[in-house]
């Protein structure tokens, strides 16, 4: 018998405990005051000065915490119905997963300054067609980091056999970590633009990541940038956030995008439906889209703006004006990542990956 209160004891503890980090937030809002946000965002997006500049002119406390993950995001809001948040910014399939899920506030627009400013080609897209429940706040795109001074010795048109063709690899580089990433990425060099792979391709797009693996120094999702910086590779695949970052302090850095086309992402601006701070939200919303707000952000974290204000610093930077004002022909090489295999299909062909076996 006492064994059983024990364990009834124990398992009560662990309820209690996922309770309350699930929940918590739903309840938390009930005792804070009205001129206060509560934002969920990720934790390198929002820059700080930017963030206390706001508070102290409007008067608005932001309460702010962080997620790691949009799966993360999503089971949160899933978890509270969406209640315990004012603004989040989910990436492009996590904002229509969400809108499926009916978690989202449709916007009113016309409390919206800036929408004449947002770039027309990071509108009307498939997570959200109207833009009804979503506005652009950031992007990125997928390429390469590279060494200026090795590939000037050793030229090379931007491809992603750069990183997959053994006739042209002759260097360590650095390889995302995310499994579904690299799955469409060698999907698309091998087979271009798939919605989903037979038996005989997911085979095929396994035996060329274990070919690959004598060049990988590194399997990274963050900080890749630091190989390059210190020349233990000559190529990172990376989003061109954490390369435009870099690249301000080594000037042999430079940034390109393969010219079969790639892969880009969208951070974006969403309220969660039973959020009734819309004026506050929009007051905040609005003063991340102003020109102040806009070059701060991008010289502290480097990710290409929606809002294309006529700012010097793009002027000061022609490599990153050079894909912020990318052309509707350029956006038509620039696509967004799915999960073009089962997760669990995923996942078994990462585990041969990283076991080096087929």
């Amino acid at each position: 018998m006492k064994k059983i209160f024990v364990r009834s004891g124990i398992i009560l503890f662990w309820l209690v405990l996922i309770f309350c980090a699930l929940y918590l937030p739903k309840y938390e809002i009930i005792r804070e005051e009205s001129n206060t946000l509560n934002v969920y965002v990720w934790g390198d997006i929002l820059e700080p000065s930017i963030v206390a500049d706001f508070e102290k002119e409007t008067g608005i406390k932001l309460n702010l915490s962080y997620y790691s993950s949009n799966e993360e995001l999503i089971v949160k809001l899933k978890a509270t119905k969406g209640e315990g948040y004012d603004l989040i910014i989910p990436s492009d399939y996590a904002v229509n997963i969400l809108i499926k899920e009916d978690l989202l506030k449709r916007f009113d627009k016309e409390k919206f300054a800036y929408w004449n400013n947002l770039n027309p080609n990071l509108m009307g897209q498939y997570f959200d067609p109207g833009n009804d429940y979503s506005i652009p706040f950031e992007w990125e795109l997928y390429g390469f980091g590279i060494d200026k001074d090795y590939f000037a010795h050793h030229p090379q048109t931007p491809s992603w056999g750069m990183i997959f063709n053994p006739e042209i690899v002759n260097y360590k580089l650095v390889m995302i970590n995310d499994p579904i990433e690299v799955v469409e990425i060698a999907a698309f060099y091998l087979y271009g633009l798939v919605d989903n792979l037979s038996d005989t391709q997911a085979n095929a797009i396994t035996r060329l990541l274990i070919q690959q693996k004598p060049w990988v120094a590194a399997y990274a999702n963050f900080r890749g940038d630091y190989f390059l910086a210190t020349k233990n590779v000559s190529l990172v695949v990376a989003t061109s956030s954490y390369i435009f970052r870099s690249k301000r302090q080594f000037d042999f850095m430079g940034f390109v995008v393969p010219e079969e086309g790639s892969f880009l992402t969208i951070e974006n601006f969403c309220i969660p439906k039973p959020s009734k701070k819309e004026e506050l939200t929009f007051k905040f919303l609005n003063y991340l889209c102003s020109p102040k707000s806009v070059e701060a952000h991008f010289n502290t974290y480097g990710q290409f703006p929606s809002a294309q204000h006529p700012l010097d610093i793009f002027h000061r930077d022609p490599e990153a004006a050079k894909y912020i004002f990318s052309t509707t022909e350029d956006f038509k090489n620039y696509h967004f990542i799915r999960n073009i295999l089962p997760e669990e299909e995923t996942r078994d062909i990462w585990v041969e990956v990283k076991n080096g076996e087929f």
